[in-house]
């Protein structure tokens, strides 16, 4: 492969990777929704047009948002709508959802951490719940226990899995 293409296939991927925490960022700073997936699609176009000044390694996330900042805000200023915010407000709204877009990905991070942590009888039984979607009757007849039983085994789990985040949140 060239240099190019292997560049292009960075680009897709991290694209690809954080294009809905990206969009949803954007989404945060638009009026509507169809504003948010205008000013998406021409972000997306100037991430490629300047992916070049990307540095392979850094976080891409926290880039494409900055570019995506300022093609909100250039989205903002030709609009003839009406504004309602401040620029000051604006952009505290702007820092508060990268806040919260970055928080998400610890947190979620933190959780697929203790997933891993658990007994295999554990992550069955979330399997068969949360993925599987199967009832707690369903489950607690397939597994020849009480429906309580059930209840109180999904309990002690999102209690472990609640505490097992807080603290790999607090550590970071």
């Amino acid at each position: 492969m060239d240099p190019m293409a292997d560049r292009q296939a960075e680009f897709v991927r991290l694209l690809t990777q954080y294009s809905s925490r990206i969009f949803g960022f954007v989404l945060a700073l638009c009026v509507n929704r169809a504003d948010a997936e205008d000013v998406f699609q021409n972000t997306s176009v100037v991430l490629w047009e300047k992916f070049d000044k990307y540095q392979p390694g850094s976080n891409f996330f926290a880039w494409a948002c900055r570019i995506a900042y300022f093609e909100a805000l250039y989205d903002r200023r030709k609009s003839s709508r009406v504004r309602t915010l401040s620029d000051e407000a604006w952009q505290a709204l702007a820092a508060d959802a990268l806040a919260v877009s970055e928080d998400k990905e610890e947190s979620q991070e933190a959780l697929s951490e203790c997933l891993e942590n658990l007994s295999a009888a554990d992550r069955d039984l979330l399997h068969q719940k949360y993925f599987l979607q199967r009832s707690v009757a369903e489950i607690a007849e397939s597994c020849s226990k009480s429906i309580h039983s059930i209840y109180r085994a999904l309990s002690r789990l999102h209690d472990n899995l609640l505490e097992c985040v807080r603290r790999a949140m607090a550590a970071n």
